[in-house]
């Protein structure tokens, strides 16, 4: 249901109850924010100012719209708002904390906290098994490209003219022997932008780069060097997320990426990478101290 039809639905209800006449209607929308957690910033500021005892009713369309993780929102429903005296109504599920005094709704709303969850986790996998099944096909890809490429008129990766020769120089730079703290050097000596104060420059904003100063890191020289991408293979799939509704990822094995050669033209060589790489790796095992 759209939002609109969600906020007709909420004032009628609203306007239903003894208290509108001398009640300030606040609304709280988190367009485009998953349910599955409560990181979410028009819930956060209705969390805080419960907590401030400032919010004395709230009103929902449904369960999920408030959370689709049982246990958070059942913690907030049945503990945390009985804390602070405030009610909580939920138009579709029929449910009015104030008709269940001492009491938190019974199995029927326990059944509805556990069905908006496996709602959500059936999606997650819905929208996973879609995505996964365009990378197979090498029709997904990020919305950011690499530093180096931008996106064609079609949607696909092209080398960027303006910063493909640099990326090309620390490939051979690395080929030659050179180290990842000696090619940040080099770059920062020719007054080349680093990959985030270039997309700025372009108006992609992404990061904060007002400490950045010109000075390329040897993690975005390594992290360049190591990217398949720049031989025209697209690798993606690397990271997952711990558990569904979580912001946390962690790094999958090798064997579970999905790798698509050719997948777009390539800005250096199979044997200028491979070269760079053997180079980087021969003076960082040199670096390790043996015992």
């Amino acid at each position: 249901m759209s939002i609109p039809n969600q906020k007709l639905i909420l004032r009628e209800k609203a306007m239903s109850l003894p208290e509108w006449d001398n009640s300030e209607i606040l609304e709280f929308i988190d367009n485009g924010h998953t349910g599955t957690n409560f990181e979410r910033p028009a819930v956060q500021e209705l969390l805080t100012m419960v907590q401030a005892g400032k919010i004395n009713c709230i009103i929902v369309k449904d369960l999920s719209r408030f959370g689709r993780n049982s246990i958070e929102t059942g913690y907030f429903i049945e503990r945390v708002f009985p804390l602070y005296h405030t009610r909580f109504i939920s138009v579709s599920d029929d449910f009015d904390t104030a008709n269940f005094k001492g009491d938190t709704g019974g199995i029927d709303i326990a059944f509805k906290y556990l069905i908006s969850e496996c709602y959500s986790r059936d999606m997650s996998m819905k929208t996973k098994s879609a995505k996964y099944a365009k990378m197979r096909r090498g029709e997904y890809q990020s919305v950011i490209c690499p530093y180096g490429y931008r996106k064609s008129a079609d949607g696909r990766m092209e080398p960027d003219e303006d910063v493909a020769p640099n990326v090309q120089m620390i490939f051979q730079w690395a080929s030659e022997g050179n180290t990842a703290a000696e090619i940040t050097r080099k770059l920062y000596a020719m007054n080349i932008p680093t990959p985030g104060e270039y997309r700025k420059l372009k108006g992609k904003d992404y990061y904060n780069v007002s400490r950045t100063n010109g000075v390329w890191s040897t993690s975005t020289v390594l992290r360049i060097l190591e990217d398949q991408r720049y031989i025209g293979t697209y690798v993606i799939g690397k990271r997952k997320v711990k558990e569904i509704g979580s912001r946390h990822t962690q790094l999958k094995d090798e064997s579970e990426w999905f790798k698509i050669p050719n997948h777009h033209p390539a800005i250096v060589s199979v044997d200028l990478f491979e070269k760079a790489n053997a180079s980087i790796k021969r003076f960082s095992l040199s670096n390790k101290k043996t015992a």
